[in-house]
């Protein structure tokens, strides 16, 4: 084998496994039948599995394995002001709603809320003249039982089209949602 090949299948195991690709197959080998039950794993060593990336549509609550629960809104669309950055011909606003149904406090930094539309990424519009500044109390802590809403906007393209917002709840683990919609 030459030199450089592994760091090559390293890299892209990591960025399969980074950005929650799902397998068809099941661990170890070829699709099962429905009604048969699967092969053992080809290797004594398991495969890392990537937790499916669930689908909420805009409206809907998701709950995480934390007991974080997020909700985010529909769309509403706007054309930002001259004060926004970046410029946009048009914007798509969410009001993110987190609930902390855990037991203990959760910092609002370790929430992470991107959107793509096109299969491009969206960025994250700030227009102060109408309201989206970005999150202000990200310092803080959302206390036990308590909830608190985040306003977001994002660039969107001129026609209607669909939009993907993924929302993760802590960057050191896998776990997120991805809430989609035409705006």
């Amino acid at each position: 084998m030459r030199k450089g090949r592994p760091g090559l299948a390293v890299c892209a195991l990591l960025a399969l496994t980074a950005c929650g690709a799902e397998s068809a197959t099941p661990t170890g080998g070829a699709a099962v039948p429905p009604g048969t039950t699967s092969r053992a794993p080809v290797s004594d060593t398991p495969a890392r599995e990537t937790p499916a990336q669930p689908a909420v549509l805009f409206g809907a609550d998701h709950r995480f394995g934390s007991g974080l629960v997020v909700n985010v809104s529909e769309p509403k669309t706007f054309t930002p002001s001259d004060s926004a950055f970046p410029d946009a011909d048009r914007a798509a606003a969410f009001t993110l709603t987190v609930y902390n149904e855990t037991d203990k406090p959760y910092r609002i930094s370790q929430l992470s809320v991107r959107a793509a539309s096109g299969g491009e990424r969206a960025p994250q519009v700030v227009d102060p003249t109408q309201g989206y500044t970005g999150i202000v109390e990200a310092d803080s802590d959302l206390p036990a039982g308590e909830r608190v809403e985040l306003s977001y906007a994002f660039a969107v393209p001129p026609r209607h089209e669909m939009l993907k917002l993924t929302v993760c709840p802590d960057m050191s683990r896998e776990s997120r949602a991805i809430y989609h919609g035409t705006v």
